[in-house]
């Protein structure tokens, strides 16, 4: 009786060996059905563009890339609440600021500082864009960068509302002699 309820089961398990090895060789869709349709149309191929891929398959057409300064370009009035360094509410500007486009990711923003210096951005594909970093003369990086007056510093970052191109939201923090403020705000653009 052992031998035969062992016999049974290499029966099953050869069945089901089979059954797999069937349906293993059977005939699958090819993995490359593009049409000539979607060929037609052109994707970017360039991995820093914001759009990258976007519409694969098709033909590679860089010149239909959306690069990060892209989004930032444009003047935009800013509404700028500046807070001390307890976060206390300090003062309210309204006031223009303009990027202007120095590659396909970086960007300066005038407008921000009287005296007419400009803030140094890196953008990214994710819509974001960076105050830039300094390095020191032992090679050493420091986030931000030296801005308006010899002794204030800016660090922080510009982010784009995906989606709704008439959007930017400031987040700095500018350090000085007199301490801390943190500049957050929304701009619409013009």
């Amino acid at each position: 009786m052992l031998k035969q309820k062992g016999n049974i089961y290499i029966k099953a398990c050869t069945t089901i060996a089979l059954l797999a090895l069937f349906n293993a060789c059977a005939k699958k869709e090819p993995f490359d059905t593009a049409t000539a349709e979607q060929f037609a149309d052109k994707y970017c191929n360039d991995p820093i563009a914001i759009n990258y891929n976007h519409g694969f398959p098709g033909t590679a057409d860089n010149s239909i890339c959306v690069y990060p300064t892209d989004v930032f370009q444009g003047s935009f009035t800013l509404k700028d609440s500046i807070y001390d360094a307890d976060f206390n509410l300090d003062t309210i500007l309204d006031y223009t600021v303009t990027f202007k486009t120095i590659s396909l990711t970086k960007t300066r923003l005038s407008g921000f500082c009287i005296n007419g210096d400009t803030v140094r951005l890196t953008a990214d594909r994710y819509y974001r864009a960076a105050v830039d970093s300094t390095m020191l003369p032992d090679s050493s990086m420091v986030e931000g960068h030296v801005f308006c007056r010899g002794v204030d510093t800016i660090k922080g970052n510009i982010t784009k509302y995906e989606g709704d191109t008439a959007k930017i939201r400031i987040n700095f923090i500018i350090a000085s002699d007199t301490g801390i403020n943190y500049h957050i705000g929304t701009g619409i653009k013009k």
